[in-house]
């Protein structure tokens, strides 16, 4: 049966699965069946290309596809394209501009015959406009897709040059929220400095993701910015990401006095581009460098840190997904430590934003 499906992007897919000339399902050399996408805008236009496909001699079709020389960017398009459904777009995104802006020297080189001498150059070349983070992000995508297409190719021999940046200090959290505060922009700011969320699950908040007596927050969708559109999924970043924690009162009461009319309307009702735009602009308007939105998440580890709070209860209310993000060892909390911990860490924002309105 031919049935398009409906892509992150807007766009259709429609897969069809391989079958030799016997009616044979085919396979390649680690087994795994071998499925010929055809994406296109409309649902139509999609199933068209696929009832095309299947019209012609497949086995013709699977002889061409076995002895193609698949190349680095086309096995990049591939895996992004298998991967369409269970990453999210600004991953997809991410993925697409290392495509089309890294490693470029091996783009064209056939996969089968590359070899780390050549990944070698195309760092070497790189490294003459790109940090040492942006090719290290770029390196490890390339094996990704290498071990997709059953390709072993040793980069352990393979040098990335190390990041020579110097990291600028965060300002105090003090001085990030004072311009914020008594703005339309506070809300957001503080849903992503106070309880450390994405910027995705900031947008992504609905009225239903309060608890009925106000006490608890669930962190368990997101709403992404994506070719101009808003896609909302029901699911978060990372399996750790989807957290539920302690709702602070003063954002509780900001929370409450939004006027809805349903517990599926969003609590932020701003757009990406808005909150990127204004944020950044309100930052620099203060004189405040290098603090963008995403960096609230920063700000937020960053007082967590110096109020002596355990990196593992960090790491827990933060919904990072490894204990190398937060460069410690991940334990788990009990429940009354979590509950400690939360107060100190509400007392501390209750005590910043007391001061700051004093100062009006």
């Amino acid at each position: 049966m031919i049935k398009a499906t409906r892509l992150p992007s807007g766009n259709w897919r429609t897969q069809v699965i391989l079958k030799d000339e016997f009616g044979h399902v085919v396979k390649d050399e680690n087994g795994k069946r071998i499925v010929k996408s055809f994406t296109a805008k409309t649902r139509a236009e999609s199933e068209l290309l696929a009832c095309e496909f299947i019209g012609t001699d497949a086995a013709i079709l699977v002889s061409e596809y076995r002895d193609r020389d698949l190349t680095v960017n086309e096995a990049l398009d591939e895996y992004i394209e298998v991967n369409s459904n269970v990453l999210s777009p600004s991953t997809l995104r991410g993925y697409r501009m290392i495509k089309d802006t890294r490693l470029q020297v091996i783009k064209d080189v056939p996969i089968n015959k590359l070899k780390p001498i050549d990944v070698q150059r195309a760092i070497n070349k790189d490294r003459e406009r790109l940090c040492g983070k942006s090719i290290k992000e770029a390196v490890a995508l390339l094996k990704r897709v290498l071990t997709m297409q059953g390709m072993e190719i040793n980069l352990k021999t393979v040098t990335i040059p190390r990041d020579s940046r110097i990291k600028k200090p965060l300002p105090p959290i003090e001085e990030v929220l004072a311009p914020v505060i008594g703005t339309e922009l506070e809300l957001p700011c503080l849903l992503a400095a106070w309880l450390s969320l994405r910027m995705s699950e900031v947008r992504g908040l609905q009225f239903r993701d309060i608890s009925k007596d106000g006490k608890f927050i669930t962190i368990c969708r997101t709403r992404m910015y994506q070719d101009g559109l808003d896609i909302v999924r029901e699911q978060t970043k990372t399996e750790k990401s989807t957290r539920t924690n302690m709702l602070p009162e003063y954002l509780y009461e900001k929370i409450k006095a939004i006027p809805h009319s349903s517990d599926t309307d969003f609590i932020i009702k701003h757009g990406y581009k808005y909150l990127h735009y204004n944020f950044s602009k309100l930052m620099k308007a203060n004189h405040i460098d290098g603090v963008t939105f995403h960096k609230l998440r920063h700000e937020f580890a960053t007082t967590c840190n110096d109020l002596g709070i355990s990196s593992d209860y960090i790491q827990k209310l933060g919904g990072w997904s490894t204990p190398s993000i937060m460069k410690s060892v991940y334990t788990h909390t009990t429940q009354n430590k979590e509950v400690d911990c939360q107060i100190r860490i509400d007392k501390h924002f209750n005590s910043v934003i007391d001061n700051i309105k004093a100062a009006m």
